[in-house]
Parts: structure tokens; sequence; C-alpha cells
């Protein structure tokens, strides 16, 4: 199958629950539909610590899952280690930041990860927590998740598939939620 058609499979998985929860504020209490799509394995929430090294928990053991690849991101991104970030990234991934440029392929990412860290404390001291994981055919996963940077909300749809019996982000798009 090839991975035009795969993301192509995907969409309608990632559409749907993103339409059911649009314009939900993430980490906010009064949402219910934002409460009720946190998978059984519970939350992750990556933050840092006071040393300002980053810091991970999650309630559920995670590696062989879609949710590790997602943490293993988060984590990396949280220490700045830009290499550890494209190996979270499949070697054709297509990366989409809200406000930048489209990125494509592992030096397009390295690039772009490159320019975001330079400099970005509000980057580095993020919380992130996984709102929902979706596992589609067993080798293709929807994972969402929600971002706290500075005053600025986002959410995220990670598009998850196998590549060399691990879980690789193909595809990442951020926005700002309202």
């Amino acid at each position: 199958m090839s991975k035009v058609f795969q993301r192509w499979a995907l969409l309608p998985a990632a559409t749907v629950p993103v339409l059911l929860v649009a314009g939900c504020d993430v980490g906010g209490d009064s949402t219910q539909a934002m409460k009720a799509a946190v998978t059984p394995t519970g939350p992750y929430t990556a933050s840092a610590s006071p040393t300002g090294t980053a810091t991970a928990t999650t309630t559920a053991t995670t590696a062989g899952h879609p949710r590790g690849a997602v943490e293993s991101y988060f984590n990396a991104l949280k220490a700045g280690n830009v290499d550890q970030i494209v190996g979270a990234f499949a070697r054709n991934a297509v990366v989409e930041i809200d406000g930048e440029a489209t990125a494509e392929g592992t030096k397009a990412i390295r690039s772009l990860y490159q320019q975001q860290l330079h400099g970005a404390t509000d980057l580095l001291s993020a919380t992130h927590t996984i709102v929902d994981v979706r596992t589609v055919s067993g080798e293709n996963a929807v994972v969402r998740s929600g971002s706290k940077q500075g005053q600025a909300r986002f959410r995220e749809l990670f598009l998850l598939g196998k590549e060399g019996g691990k879980w690789k982000i193909s595809e990442f798009m951020n926005n700002q939620s309202s």
C-alpha cells in the first residue's frame, strides 16, 4: 500500500474526531468532549522540572504503541534535541506547524526544528497532553494532543505508520486553538 493511499485512508479517522472537538480549549475543565476523548491508557503530560530538565509521566506502558512515538517526540522537543526530534519522524514525513512553511522530508524537518528551537523558551517549557489515540488497521494510527506554550494553546494532529517495525510520525500538523 502506497504512503499516499495510507494518508488518504487515515483522513476520515483523523478528521472526524477533530471535527467533534473543534473549538475545544485543550486543558480546560469545562469541555466534556475533551475529557471524554482521553484514551483508556491514561493521559500523558510532559513538562519541565524546576532544574530545566524535561520530565514526563504517563499512566501506562507505551513501548511499541503509537502513543510512545508521540511521547518520544515531546520528550525530544522539551530536551531541545533536534536529532531525536527528527528520529521520531518517518523519512518522507510532512510537518505543518502553525505559521511556518510546510517541511517535507528529513532535511527540511531538521531545518525547521533548528529554527524553531533557536531561543524558543516557550517551546522548551511547554506542556503537552495526549488527548486521543486511534489505531487504524494495526499499521497506521492517529494521535491528537494539545500543548500550552506560554499563554498560547495549540492543537496537534499526528498521523503515524510503522517503518522498520517501529511507529514513526508520517505527518504532523498543529494550529493555535481559539
